[in-house]
């Protein structure tokens, strides 16, 4: 059987997985008229968390009067992986702690055979990711042994859910809690602004318009001498006029 760590996406539906009596003879030429006949099939509803829906189908082949074969098929698919793998592991603990039955090497899968005398009773449980398989054949009056039919039966199950239901696309919660998202708001500026950035240079002094004063002890001597200057300049012309 392929490994069950192909199996890296959620199964989306029951679809497809279970046998059908329309199935190609070349591909599927195990459960063929005139050998097996087509049953029946149904629903199947449980009462378990995270389960969504579930499906069987029946198959027969007649041996003689009131002696024949049947095998039943079932799937139940989860919303999780946690939940389908805690209702298979419960359905296998009930078998083993019930005891009184012979175990089937089937990889991958818990398969026992009960013994009851006049009917022998095959059945297997497995898992792949969220969904889980159940694979029941039962004998009525009748000496042949079902463990290998209980094997072939349940090796097509188990590469018919990889094969025919395994979604293409992955997908990391096919049933993820609905959470409301509050809408995004923005606002639309008509024209768009250019925003200037200072520069980190310190930025030159003003220069001051007054104009500087002179310190007195310039003024003063400058004074003096243009003073001087001019009396010098009016005796010189009193002298003239003499």
């Amino acid at each position: 059987m392929p490994p069950l760590g192909k199996a890296q996406q959620l199964f989306l539906e029951v679809e497809g997985l279970l046998p059908s009596k329309s199935d190609d003879k070349n591909v599927y030429p195990v459960l063929q008229e005139p050998r097996w006949y087509f049953g029946t099939s149904w629903a199947e509803n449980l009462s378990e968390p995270g389960f969504l829906e579930g499906r069987a189908v029946e198959y027969y082949q007649r041996f003689y009067a009131h002696s024949d074969m049947s095998v039943e098929f079932y799937v139940y698919l989860f919303s999780n992986i946690s939940n389908a793998e805690s209702y298979c592991n419960r359905q296998i603990d009930d078998i083993k702690l019930k005891g009184q039955y012979t175990e089937v090497a089937v990889p991958d899968v818990f398969a026992v055979i009960y013994d009851y005398g006049t009917q022998e009773t095959g059945i297997s449980w497995g898992l792949i990711r969220n969904v889980v398989f159940k694979v029941a054949v039962y004998t009525a009056n009748i000496v042949e042994d079902p463990s290998n039919q209980l094997m072939n039966f349940t090796v097509l199950e188990y590469n018919r859910i990889f094969t025919v239901g395994l979604p293409s696309e992955p997908s990391s919660n096919i049933y993820p809690t609905a959470t409301p998202v509050p809408p995004l708001t923005a606002t639309i500026q008509p024209f768009s602004t250019i925003i200037v950035q200072p520069s980190l240079s310190p930025a030159p002094e003003p220069q001051s318009s007054v104009t500087p004063e002179f310190s007195p002890l310039i003024i003063l001597p400058l004074f003096m001498v243009a003073t001087l200057g001019t009396v010098i300049l009016l005796m010189k012309k009193e002298r003239v006029k003499r």
